[in-house]
This record gives structure tokens, C-alpha cells and sequence, in this order.
């Protein structure tokens, strides 16, 4: 699938915002079924532009919950600590 400059930058800022990815194939006026084979194919440039705006969304949202446990939210600590929980599996050293 081939995308202007203009898509990709829209698939990015929705994909931040949220919006499923099938609403976005049809806000963008791609194919639904061509759209969600290119986003779980590595290297395509849907899904180069969607996880952008995913994993932008998901730093802000993991900086927020660092800052309120940080600052003694029990909630935000308890979420921090699965975080650190699902990291492990990939540290070799612990």
C-alpha cells in the first residue's frame, strides 16, 4: 500500500488519539482489510506511522504514572510495579 506524507502523518496522530485502526483506514480512504494486513506486516508503512503515535501516546502515559507514584499515588505505584514486572522477562541480567 503506498501513502502520501499526509496519511502517514494522519495514521500517526490517530493512532495517538487512540482511534482504532479500522476507523482510521476509513478516515484516511484506504481499504479496512488491505489497512490491518499492512499494520501486522514488520516494516510496512502503516505500521511504521501507526506505532509511532501508539508508543508516543503510551511514553506520555507511562511519564504520568511515573510522575503520580512518584509524587505517593498508591494506584500509580501498584501499575509502576507491573510495569516493572512485565519488563523483567526481557532483562537477562536478573
Amino acid at each position: 500500500m503506498s501513502l502520501t506524507q499526509e496519511q502517514r502523518e494522519e495514521i500517526e496522530k490517530m493512532a495517538y488519539r487512540l482511534i482504532p485502526p479500522g476507523m482510521i483506514a476509513i478516515n484516511i480512504g484506504v481499504d479496512e482489510t488491505d489497512f490491518l494486513a499492512e499494520l501486522r506486516t514488520p516494516g510496512t508503512e502503516v505500521r511504521i506511522a501507526f506505532y509511532r503515535g501508539h508508543l508516543r501516546q503510551m511514553v506520555e502515559v507511562r511519564e504520568a504514572i511515573i510522575k503520580s507514584a512518584i509524587n505517593g499515588s498508591n494506584p500509580a505505584q501498584q501499575e509502576l510495579i507491573k510495569f516493572f514486572k512485565s519488563q523483567q522477562q526481557y532483562l537477562e541480567y536478573e
